[in-house]
């Protein structure tokens, strides 16, 4: 760091603000962290008043001086800037030590100037922005010019006062400033004491003529500004003097009692801040808009700490996707809440507290909220998805308790551990975030979580009655309607008290079960009393209109008269052992018949209506009838209205008498057949050949049988030749032997032919080879016509 850096221009004499003073500000103080620790000194008075050379003297800085033996003429253009650590006083070096703070000196064009002349806007808009941005403002003037009005600049003062006040008169935190008036050329004939009282009443005086604004008329000069009174010697005249003076007024800079800076003349700005802050001001000055000092500190506040807070929340986000982005589905909850408090105390307490609490401290407050605010959505997100994950893991782990079959618990208890065991380990899981101040309101997680594994459970009870429900409906189809089927198969007068049993028999083992000692129906799922109440009513509901569908669908008509032939067959071929009866005569068979076709005719009665072994009619219960069913045209089939009073779908009447009397009618038409057959076999048995015939064939007979037998010839032969058909078909040789008589026949009939040619031809008999009579029969199977032309 450089005490005697070259002085930048900060504004030049074409009104325009250097843009590279921050660049200067980290040349002047490098790697040191200045804060709020600088103060902001400018120098105001006529010009060639030696402004340049005090600040020199003073400061150690290197601001461009006139040379009097060359030419009296405008020295400093514009506003010029330059930082000093070092103040000249009368401790001499110890004063440039490490406490001394950083002195950011404003060397200010002088007014009243021949260069400028008349112009005297930018001496106002200079003279502005120097009270506008400084914590002391030093005016220098020479000892005769106290009392001019001129001279001594107290026009172009009231000109800034006037509108000092209006920019600050308003403010709840007034703006005060310290105006040291430096009287130079101080000869001591006339008292310092008597010069202060002459300049106090004078700016009293002025500010008391001020146009004061809406609300601060009762205002006075003090409210503003705490003036200060030093004389110094004549430079050239008195050297000795003049830099004593010099020391003095330093001493007056270090000395802490004389509260040249106080809190309230300090903008409360961050170095880096400042430049920002000097600009905005110059422009609202240059531009003659209303200068609202207050609310530029503020704009600029908020801009750097804006600028601070995102720093700080890029730093977080870069934390995070290294840390815990896409790492965080593996780590535990404690592990997870402790990296996320860690990342976010270190956003906001040591990336954003210490450069940010050194502006404004609303503006500091409000943007730590807001950035606050933020990390706690980007945090929340993170937990959001954690216990989304952690919720299916849950809910997965609880279905998978429930349906774990290796448990030997009821469903109920299955599912009233499985419900506990998921509530706790949510609790478990975010107990951590509550604890680290993530979870406003762990009630309300916890809440929704039971809502969430409560609907689960409502739906798995849902499935485990209808899976009860399915289980009883294949029972229905597997075991009772077998059983039904059985008994209306070969159905007798009690055929109903017989499957009604059998339907009560399956409902009472199916809920016996299910029933406990008060006798209120408990299906062990957890389920609502009233849930199961509905649910055995359904059950029942089904088990009645299967019973309805089952009989009503199996007793139709042809089925009827094949039942009753069924019936009648037995009763009238078959005796009550089982066996076949043979008929006498006819009245046997007429008495068989009568008894057969009344024992059927009986059981078609007691099929055709539903009753009890009281002769009471069997009615479905109000409370289970189906309505659906019993608005319908015809639950069974197709309407049949014109059969009769009854409906076929009314459960106890199976058939009307319209059917009776057809199942009747197809069923007399068997019985007349087979009466007929019956009485036909009686009369075939009577007309057989007479046993005594049989006796008279073997006795006229008797001769040529005994012939027969009597001769070993015939009977050896007939063994012979009967044994040889018989190991030929077992052997089965049909087919060579077949072959074989073929090949010898044909043999036998070339041998033939040969001989009778020869004797007609008169030659001598050659023998015939085998292999010309091979080539003969060849040359006769390729061509016919030879054995033709030798013949």
């Amino acid at each position: 760091m450089s005490e005697h850096k070259e002085a930048i221009q900060l504004i030049n004499e074409d009104k325009e603000f250097n843009g590279g003073t921050l660049d200067y500000f980290s040349e002047c103080v490098g790697d040191k962290n200045v804060g709020t620790g600088y103060h902001v000194i400018s120098v105001f008075g006529s010009q060639s008043s030696g402004k340049s050379t005090l600040l020199n003297k003073l400061f150690r800085t290197k601001f461009d001086t006139m040379d009097a033996q060359v030419k009296r003429q405008q020295t400093t253009k514009g506003i010029w800037l330059s930082h000093s650590s070092y103040v000249y006083n009368s401790l001499g070096e110890e004063a440039s030590s490490d406490e001394t703070p950083d002195f950011f000196v404003l060397d200010v064009e002088g007014s009243d100037g021949a260069e400028r002349g008349e112009d005297q806007d930018f001496e106002r808009k200079a003279a502005l922005f120097a009270l506008s941005v400084s914590e002391v403002l030093i005016v220098n003037m020479w000892e005769n010019q106290v009392g001019l009005y001129q001279g001594n600049n107290m026009g172009l003062l009231k000109t800034v006062f006037e509108v000092n006040l209006s920019l600050f008169g308003k403010s709840e935190k007034r703006h005060k400033v310290a105006l040291l008036f430096v009287i130079r050329d101080f000869t001591g004939q006339t008292p310092l004491e008597s010069l202060e009282t002459s300049l106090v009443i004078e700016l009293e005086k002025m500010w008391s003529q001020l146009s004061k604004p809406k609300g601060c008329e009762e205002t006075s000069f003090h409210d503003f500004f705490v003036p200060s009174f030093f004389g110094m010697g004549h430079k050239v005249f008195q050297p000795e003097q003049f830099d004593n003076d010099v020391k003095a007024l330093g001493d007056m800079f270090v000395d802490k009692k004389m509260q040249f800076f106080k809190d309230e003349y300090h903008t409360h700005l961050p170095l880096e801040a400042w430049s920002l802050y000097a600009e905005n001001c110059w422009e609202q000055i240059e531009h003659n808009k209303d200068l609202d000092l207050p609310t530029q500190q503020v704009l600029v506040a908020r801009f750097k700490t804006d600028e601070i807070a995102t720093a700080a929340y890029n730093t977080f986000l870069a934390s995070f996707n290294s840390d815990i982005d896409g790492k965080y589905s593996t780590m535990s909850s404690e592990e997870l809440a402790s990296a996320l408090k860690h990342l976010k105390s270190t956003c906001l307490d040591e990336n954003y507290d210490p450069s940010a609490s050194r502006y404004a401290k609303t503006v500091y407050a409000e943007r730590r909220i807001e950035l606050s605010n933020q990390l706690d959505s980007k945090i929340n997100e993170t937990i959001e998805n954690c216990l989304a994950i952690t919720t299916k893991q849950l809910l997965d782990q609880f279905h998978k308790d429930v349906k774990d079959k290796s448990v030997k618990l009821s469903f109920k208890k299955k599912i009233e551990s499985a419900h506990e065991k998921a509530l706790k380990g949510f609790k478990d899981y975010t107990s951590p975030f509550a604890k680290y101040g993530f979870v406003a309101n762990l009630e309300d997680q916890i809440s929704n979580f039971e809502t969430r594994i409560s609907t689960e459970t409502e739906e798995l009870q849902e499935r485990e009655l209808d899976a009860i429900v399915g289980r009883f409906n294949k029972g229905l189809s597997n075991k009772l309607k077998e059983s039904i089927l059985r008994l209306l198969s070969k159905p007798t007068t009690n055929i109903w008290v017989d499957i009604m049993k059998e339907f009560n028999k399956f409902l009472d083992n199916t809920f016996s079960k299910y029933t406990d000692e008060h006798g209120n129906i408990d299906f062990q799922t957890g389920a609502s009393q009233s849930k199961n109440e509905s649910t055995a009513i359904d059950m029942k509901k089904n088990a009645w209109s299967f019973l309805d569908h089952t009989i009503h669908s199996h007793l139709t008509e042809d089925n009827a008269v094949d039942i009753l032939r069924n019936i009648f067959i037995n009763k009238f071929r078959y005796d009550d052992e089982g066996m076949p009866k043979f008929w006498k005569n006819e009245a046997e068979v007429d008495a068989a018949y009568r008894s057969a076709k009344t024992d059927s005719l009986k059981v078609l009665d007691a099929l055709s209506i539903i009753k009890d072994s009281n002769n009471v009619e069997i009615l479905v219960p109000e409370n289970l009838i189906d309505q659906n069913a019993e608005d319908g045209d015809d639950y069974y089939g197709d309407s049949d209205e014109e059969l009769g009073l009854y409906h076929q779908h009314r459960f106890s009447h199976v058939f009307s008498e319209l059917q009776k009397d057809k199942i009747i009618s197809k069923f007399k038409q068997f019985t007349d057949l087979t009466i007929i057959e019956a009485k036909r076999s009686i009369i075939n048995t009577t007309e057989r050949i007479p046993l005594y015939m049989y006796a008279l064939v073997v006795a006229l007979g008797w001769g040529k049988i005994m012939t027969i037998l009597k001769n070993p010839a015939t009977i050896f032969l007939s063994i012979i030749v009967l044994a040889g058909v018989y190991v030929i078909h077992k052997l089965n040789l049909w087919g060579p032997l077949y072959q074989f008589a073929n090949q010898a026949t044909g043999q036998a009939t070339m041998t033939l032919k040969q001989t009778v040619r020869n004797l007609v031809l008169d030659e001598d008999p050659k023998p015939v080879s085998t292999e010309k009579y091979s080539g003969d029969l060849k040359a006769r199977k390729e061509d016919p016509s030879k054995e033709s032309t030798h013949l």
